[in-house]
């Protein structure tokens, strides 16, 4: 019989995944919420090295799906497809999201907690650097809400299936400890 849900690492990552979206895109929103200073240094920074713990994590999901996540067999269907493409989406909206977040903190020169500078990208004067930035920002914010307008959609999805269609796909990646091929 093939084990119809994903492997534990593949929904580890794709749940850990989602948490630090919501995180980012949740955390952007407040960080002008605190004074100039320390304390926003601070929650940019936090920002940042999230943002940077998902890079990491993204591609290691993307080996991990390309080279050993558990494959389930798929009917080739138009809703398969569509969910095929989703996923795709979702993984080029997350890299060229968190590519322009890492550009931004290098047009920026940001510091990290006021210990580490990041370098300054170019020898731009102080105008141009703020105008770089606010045009990164702009494509940075629309990846960020892109994102999240696509994975509440997939949710949604998810939970179609489960509540009114009464079938499986839900359980595949929901949290429930060891599957048997694990």
């Amino acid at each position: 019989m093939t084990n119809t849900n994903y492997d534990l690492r593949t929904r580890a990552l794709h749940w850990t995944t989602a948490l630090m979206v919501i995180f980012l895109w949740g955390g952007a929103h407040v960080i002008d919420w605190f004074p100039k200073g320390p304390l926003r240094v601070d929650a940019r920074s936090v920002h940042i090295v999230v943002g940077g713990l998902l890079v990491a994590l993204t591609a290691y999901r993307v080996y991990w799906r390309l080279t050993r996540g558990q494959k389930i067999p798929h009917a080739g269907s138009l809703a398969e497809r569509t969910a095929s493409v989703t996923h795709v989406a979702l993984y080029v909206l997350i890299g060229c999201t968190l590519i322009l977040g890492m550009a931004n903190a290098w047009v920026r020169g940001d510091s990290l907690f006021g210990l580490v500078k990041i370098p300054y990208f170019g020898s731009y004067d102080a105008a141009s650097r703020h105008a770089l930035s606010e045009w990164i920002v702009g494509r940075h914010e629309l990846g960020a809400n892109l994102i999240l307008i696509l994975a509440a959609g997939h949710a949604v999805v998810g939970l179609f299936h489960h509540f009114v269609l009464r079938d499986d796909v839900l359980r595949r990646m929901v949290p429930q400890g060891r599957a048997r091929s694990d």
